[in-house]
């Protein structure tokens, strides 16, 4: 009986296996790629996020509700809504272009980003500030996202400026 037991449990680790250093690359390389993809929304979308991606990021999330869209689509609608109107993604000044850390760690993925700012307190200082990225990563697909960004007052109202030409 402990025998079977024994069996049972070595058979749910060993089949829960970690991804190896070259799945680890490979999920790097996705994110990487997904900041660099030249095509339009929605083919960034379905190349990049399975159909239930979750997202964490409160503007999108916010978006939701304006276009009534759940998963990939509403990453697409959100993108749709904002074009000339928004930024969906504020990060204080900081790009999220060349990522100065990527690191992998089982299905997650995140990407260190680094900015030179200007202090508020003082226009003639700087200071350098931070944001992430993290992905959680299935069958080379993001299927959940969180980052460091946050709501700031009249974002939305940004939506009902008139389109820039």
């Amino acid at each position: 009986m402990w025998t079977s037991i024994f069996f049972l449990i070595a058979s749910v680790i060993f089949a829960q296996t970690p991804p190896d250093a070259t799945q680890l690359e490979r999920n790097k390389q996705l994110l990487l790629d997904f900041f660099n993809y030249p095509g339009d929304p929605a083919a960034r979308a379905a190349r990049f996020f399975t159909e239930d991606y979750i997202q964490h990021n409160p503007r999108f999330l916010k978006m939701n509700a304006v276009t009534h869209a759940s998963g990939r689509e509403a990453w697409v609608r959100a993108n749709q809504a904002a074009r000339g109107h928004a930024r969906l993604v504020v990060n204080g000044g900081i790009s999220l272009r060349n990522p100065i850390l990527v690191m992998a760690e089982g299905d997650l993925v995140t990407a260190l980003y680094k900015a030179v700012l200007p202090d508020p307190d003082d226009k003639s200082q700087t200071y350098e500030a931070f944001t992430f990225e993290t992905f959680r990563i299935k069958d080379g697909k993001f299927t959940e996202h969180w980052d460091g960004v946050q709501l700031a007052p009249g974002w939305r109202t940004e939506l009902e400026k008139p389109a820039a030409k």
